[in-house]
């Protein structure tokens, strides 16, 4: 099975930006493909409970209704260690327990190992 590791940067401060990870990562899990989002800086930022709540972008669906599909798909979302510190989010705040925090350690290994990374 081919795969897709996803890297997304922005946050709140930029909705459109937003959606980039979870429409292609839902597109790309409805063509049969592999996918795991990792969020760093403000991005992570998205998976704090609450927040996907209130950005909105015109011409998308519910920001929260494409990041429980792309779970409920298979999909894996994991936040930067450092960024999620610098913001004070830790695991208890996240929106799924399936989320998970990494280091950069992490996120290098899944750059060399998925078939192709693109970032948001």
């Amino acid at each position: 099975m081919p795969s897709l590791y996803i890297i997304g940067q922005w946050g709140p401060e930029a909705a459109e930006r937003c959606y980039g990870p979870f429409v292609t990562g839902t597109t790309a899990q409805a063509q049969d493909i592999k996918v795991k989002i990792f969020l760093m800086m403000d991005a992570v930022y998205l998976m704090k409970k609450g927040i996907a709540e209130k950005i909105k972008a015109p011409g998308f669906p519910p920001l929260p209704d494409l990041i429980q599909m792309f779970l409920d798909e298979g999909g894996e979302i994991e936040l930067c260690s450092n960024s999620a510190a610098f913001r004070g989010i830790k695991e208890e705040h996240l929106r799924d327990s399936r989320i998970k925090i990494a280091g950069a350690a992490t996120m290098i290994d899944d750059t060399l190992n998925y078939d192709k990374t693109m970032f948001f």
